[in-house]
């Protein structure tokens, strides 16, 4: 048998192995990791505004998908785009801080993908921004 029959023979046994092996669903992961994001995103905000930068973050659905969109004052620093099949829901207008860390207004950001919720809380005289997995998650 020569080199190239032995480079054509592997090449065809890992296409039919890699034909056999069903699509792994990557949406759960990706939630997970944008909520990190976001998480971060909003932490960031917080230690902006503690340094007395007046920072806020948005949420918004148009046309089947989610955004958020950082703003400096009036001015939108960064609009984010979350991937197509994942949702984020806020009960908050706008999320945003006073200079001792305090939040304007606390409440809920859901992510969502498929039933799975994930959730980022920011409590409202301490500010802490927690996120709510495994056992603690209201999960559905």
């Amino acid at each position: 048998m020569s080199t190239v029959e032995l480079i054509i023979g592997m090449s065809l046994m890992v296409l039919l192995v890699g034909l056999s092996i069903p699509k792994v669903d990557t949406g759960y992961a990706k939630t997970k990791w944008e909520r990190r994001k976001f998480c971060s995103e909003i932490r960031l905000t917080k230690r902006k505004n503690l340094s007395g930068k007046s920072e806020s973050i948005r949420v918004t659905n148009k046309n089947g998908n989610s955004y958020y969109i950082i703003q400096k004052g009036l001015n939108i620093e960064k609009i984010v785009e979350i991937p197509n099949k994942i949702k984020l829901y806020s009960s908050m207008d706008s999320i945003s801080f006073k200079e001792d860390g305090r939040p304007y207004e606390s409440g809920i950001v859901d992510f969502q993908y498929r039933e799975k919720i994930y959730q980022i809380t920011i409590t409202p005289i301490s500010g802490r921004i927690l996120f709510k997995e495994d056992i603690y998650a209201n999960e559905k």
